[in-house]
């Protein structure tokens, strides 16, 4: 029993060491998890990357596009951007850090659409996530829909208990 307590305390401490060496301190680096999946090929040789797209487009979600892909055939992809969607602020996030070190990237789509210069496009690789947030605006009129909606709704119930009640 004494030797199985023993033991016990011996593989615990250390199981703890390990944990220590292994950099789980508030020192070490981040730990999360990148995906194994960079690259797939088709049958006829062509190259797919996964990438995930959010907010204001018309499908949002993971998708599989050709490599080299620019944000303008990106976009068109995912359906275009969608009535309130801020362009001036979309945001790129690496899964790890690229050749210029970083993780990530405020893109000016509007500059795009007004000149059709592509020249401040940023490549982009497998698993990148962007991000296209809604308008200020949008989300207000969103915020006011929602009171509006709810005044309706108890406006509906005052009606409805008058008269029940009359």
């Amino acid at each position: 029993m004494k030797l199985n307590i023993l033991i016990l305390l011996i593989s615990s401490s250390i199981l703890n060491g390990q944990d220590q060496l292994s950099g789980s301190g508030k020192d070490s680096f981040a730990d999360y998890q990148l995906s194994s999946e960079k690259y797939i090929t088709s049958n006829d040789g062509r190259i797919f990357m996964k990438i995930n797209i959010w907010g204001e487009v018309g499908s949002p979600g993971s998708h599989m596009v050709y490599d080299g892909i620019d944000f303008a055939s990106l976009l068109s992809i995912v359906g275009g951007p969608v009535d309130g969607a801020n362009l001036k602020n979309v945001r790129l996030y690496r899964e790890g850090k690229d050749e210029e070190g970083k993780l990530v990237y405020t893109i000016n789509l509007d500059e795009f659409i007004k000149t059709g210069d592509r020249s401040n496009f940023i490549k982009i690789n497998p698993n990148d996530t962007i991000i296209i947030p809604q308008k200020f605006i949008y989300k207000l009129l969103n915020q006011v829909n929602t009171v509006n909606l709810l005044f309706n709704f108890f406006s509906i119930y005052l009606q409805l208990y008058t008269i029940l009640s009359g």
